[in-house]
C-alpha cells in the first residue's frame, strides 16, 4: 500500500504464503471449541495443528529462499533454503507420522450430534476454510512447479482467486452468523429462523438501501453488504440472549459480567470480520484511480475532491535525491489538506522508486503518486479515492484484540493446571502402586548381586 500502487491486497505469493496458516489457523481455532466443549473431532483438531504449522513453515522457505520474486520476499539464500526445506521435511513427516501412529488413541468422546447442530455448523466452517486454504495453495505453487519442471511459465492471479476463493469464504461469512446461535448436538431450524428474523431481515434491507446512499448501486456491494451487516448483527443477538440468560435476579453490571472473555472475545472478533468485510466490499466497489498528465495549476477532480498541482522542488536526504510535488486537496472551495508525494533517487541504486502521499481518514484515503517527468514542466500524477479502506485494517486490529480477549479466559490456565495436577496424581498412584521400585534405584549390578 504504501509502495506506490495504492492497493491493499494483490495475491502475490509471499501474501499469500502468510494467508495459508492464517485460514487454517482460524479453522483450528473454531474445531478446538468443539474438542474443548463436546470432545469432539480431536484427530482433526490435531491434524489443522500439524498443517497449519507445517504451512507455516512452507511459507518461510517460499520467503526466504529466493524461490519466489518479488518485493515481499526477504531473502535469495539458497543455503538457507536448502536448511528450511530439511527442516519442513522433518517436521512434517515425523508430526504427520506421529499423528497416522497415536491417531487411533484419539476416540471419539462427544457423541452424536444432528445434521444441523452448532457441531455441524463448525465442522462446515472448518471444511470450506479447509478448502479455501488450499485453493490459494494452488494458485500460489502451481506457477512454482510448471517453472521447476521447465514447462513454462504462468501468472496466477486474481482472475483466478476472485473465481475460486469468493464463492468457498462467502458461505463460511454466512455460518459465522448462524454457529454462535445453534445448540449443541441438535437445533431447530424454527427456533433458529425466529431467533435470527431480526437479524436476516436487517442484513437484507441495509444491503439494498446503502450502496444507493454511497452513490452507486451494485450487486457484489450489496451481497458484501449483507454478509458484513449479518454477521455484526447476529453478534448483537448472541450477546444479547447470553445477558438475557445470565439471571432475572442479577443486576446490570453483574449480567454484563458473568459471561466469560472467551465469549466476549468472540464476539469482538466476528465484529472484526464485518468491519473487514465492509472495507474489502466498500473500496473493492467504489474505489477511483486516475493517471493525468498535470502542470502547475492544473486541477484533477476525484471522489468529491479537487486537487490543485503546485508544481515540483528538488530536494536532498541522508541517501538519496528527490523531486518533490505538492498538491493541494479541495473539497467545496475549502483546503482540506496538502500531498507532498516523492520520486527519489538513492545513491546505493539506480531505478528510482516513489513515495506516496497518503491522507487517512475514518471513511476514505486519498493517495497520490509521483510518476516521470515528461518535460521541463510536465508530470505525470496518479490520484486515487480509498472509500472505507481503513476499516480493512480497524477489522483486522479487532479481530486480534479479540483473540487476545479469549486467550485471557481464566478457564484456560485452570484447564492447564488440572491437567498438571492429574499428571502428579497419576505420577504419585503409580509410585505408590509399586513402592519396592520407588524406594531404591535399581541398577544392573543390583539386580545381578540379588540373582546371585
Amino acid at each position: 500500500y504504501e509502495l506506490g500502487w495504492g492497493g491493499w491486497w494483490f495475491w502475490d505469493p509471499v501474501e499469500n504464503s502468510s494467508f495459508m496458516p492464517w485460514l487454517l489457523g482460524t479453522a483450528l481455532i473454531h474445531s478446538l471449541a468443539v474438542t474443548e466443549k463436546r470432545g469432539s473431532f480431536r484427530s482433526w483438531t490435531v491434524l489443522l495443528a500439524i498443517v497449519t504449522f507445517v504451512l507455516s513453515l512452507m511459507g518461510t522457505f517460499l520467503v526466504r529462499s529466493g524461490v519466489l520474486t518479488s518485493v515481499h520476499a526477504f531473502a535469495t539464500d539458497p543455503a538457507r533454503g536448502v536448511f528450511i526445506l530439511a527442516l519442513l521435511a522433518i517436521v512434517s513427516g515425523g508430526s504427520l507420522a506421529l499423528f497416522a501412529w497415536r491417531a487411533p488413541q484419539l476416540r471419539l468422546r462427544g457423541g452424536r450430534f444432528g445434521m444441523l447442530s452448532r457441531e455441524s455448523l463448525l465442522l462446515t466452517n472448518n471444511v470450506l476454510l479447509a478448502a479455501a486454504t488450499g485453493t490459494v495453495m494452488l494458485g500460489t505453487l502451481y506457477p512454482l512447479a510448471l517453472d521447476a519442471l521447465g514447462l513454462g511459465k504462468v501468472s496466477v492471479g486474481s482472475p483466478y482467486f476472485d473465481a475460486v476463493f469468493v464463492p468457498l469464504i462467502a458461505p463460511a461469512l454466512f455460518l459465522i452468523g448462524v454457529g454462535p446461535i445453534a445448540r449443541w448436538k441438535q437445533a431447530s431450524l424454527p427456533e433458529l429462523a425466529v431467533r435470527l428474523r431480526w437479524a436476516f431481515a436487517a442484513s437484507v434491507a441495509l444491503a439494498l438501501v446503502l450502496p444507493f446512499a454511497l452513490g452507486r448501486w451494485s450487486p457484489l456491494v450489496s451481497f458484501g453488504l449483507a454478509l458484513a451487516v449479518w454477521i455484526a448483527a447476529t453478534s448483537a443477538v448472541s450477546v444479547w440472549d447470553r445477558l438475557r440468560q445470565a439471571g432475572t435476579g442479577l443486576s446490570a453490571w453483574r449480567r454484563v459480567a458473568d459471561p466469560s472473555p472467551a465469549f466476549y472475545g468472540m464476539a469482538l472478533a466476528h465484529l472484526g470480520v464485518a468491519v473487514l468485510v465492509v472495507g474489502v466490499t466498500l473500496v473493492t466497489g467504489y474505489e477511483t484511480r486516475k493517471d493525468v498528465r498535470m502542470e502547475t495549476g492544473d486541477t484533477v477532480e476525484i471522489g468529491g475532491y479537487v486537487l490543485r498541482f503546485e508544481g515540483v522542488a528538488k530536494e536532498s536526504g541522508p541517501n538519496y535525491l528527490a523531486d518533490r510535488a505538492t498538491l493541494q486537496v479541495m473539497r467545496s472551495g475549502r483546503n482540506v489538506t496538502t500531498l507532498r508525494p516523492s520520486r527519489r533517487s538513492y545513491f546505493s541504486q539506480q531505478k528510482p522508486m516513489s513515495e506516496a502521499a497518503i491522507d487517512s481518514g475514518f471513511s476514505r484515503d486519498l493517495y497520490a503518486t509521483l510518476g516521470d517527468a515528461l518535460n521541463a514542466t510536465t508530470w505525470l500524477v496518479r490520484v486515487q479515492h480509498k472509500p472505507f479502506v481503513n476499516w480493512i485494517w480497524g477489522g483486522a486490529l479487532l479481530m486480534a484484540l479479540g483473540g487476545l480477549f479469549a486467550a485471557s479466559d481464566r478457564r484456560y490456565r485452570l484447564a492447564v493446571r488440572g491437567a498438571r495436577e492429574e499428571r502428579h496424581v497419576a505420577a504419585v498412584r503409580d509410585r505408590q502402586a509399586t513402592p519396592e521400585i520407588a524406594a531404591r534405584k535399581i541398577t544392573p549390578r543390583t539386580r545381578e548381586a540379588e540373582n546371585g
